[in-house]
């Protein structure tokens, strides 16, 4: 069972994804060089990876300063504070070898938990109010109306 005091502490951390493109025309131990660079800095900053994804060549979508390729990789990340991302943010501005890179805030597992939860709830809600919604059967169609309306529509033609 967890204290209060690090079952706080377990809720401050937040989970990110930082998402990068790397220069293609560079040496192959450089690329892996960028990669471990970030997570060091990512370390630096009090985060700990849990993922992460090694450069790979990639067709772009639309060419980034020139490129048409380049390498990309993610790194999945875990950090208390934002201040431990000005640190890696610093680093990506600086190093031009980066052509693009994005950080993104990822729901934490609580948050997922807790989503799922209200997602559940809200069916059963639909469920309950479908069951207590009397059924009521449509009035019956009375034929003769019918037909009397279909000759007189008819007769107007």
């Amino acid at each position: 069972m967890f204290s209060p005091i690090s079952y706080g502490m377990l809720e401050t951390k937040r989970n990110y994804e930082l998402g990068f493109h790397i220069n293609l025309n560079m040496e192959e131990s450089r690329i892996a060089a960028i990669s471990n660079e970030l997570k060091e800095k990512l370390a630096q900053g009090q985060g700990s990876v849990t993922f992460a994804r090694e450069p790979e060549r990639t067709r772009l979508s639309y060419p980034i300063k020139n490129n048409a390729n380049a390498f990309f990789g993610y790194i999945q990340f875990n950090m208390e504070n934002t201040e431990g991302l000005a640190g890696v943010q610093e680093y990506i501005k600086l190093n031009n070898d980066i052509l693009r890179s994005l950080i993104v805030r990822m729901p934490s597992d609580a948050e997922k938990s807790q989503a799922i939860l209200r997602q559940a709830k809200a069916r059963e809600r639909i469920e309950r109010s479908k069951a207590a919604a009397p059924k009521t059967a449509p009035a019956p169609v009375q034929n003769e109306n019918l037909d009397k309306e279909l000759e007189e529509i008819i007769e107007k033609l």
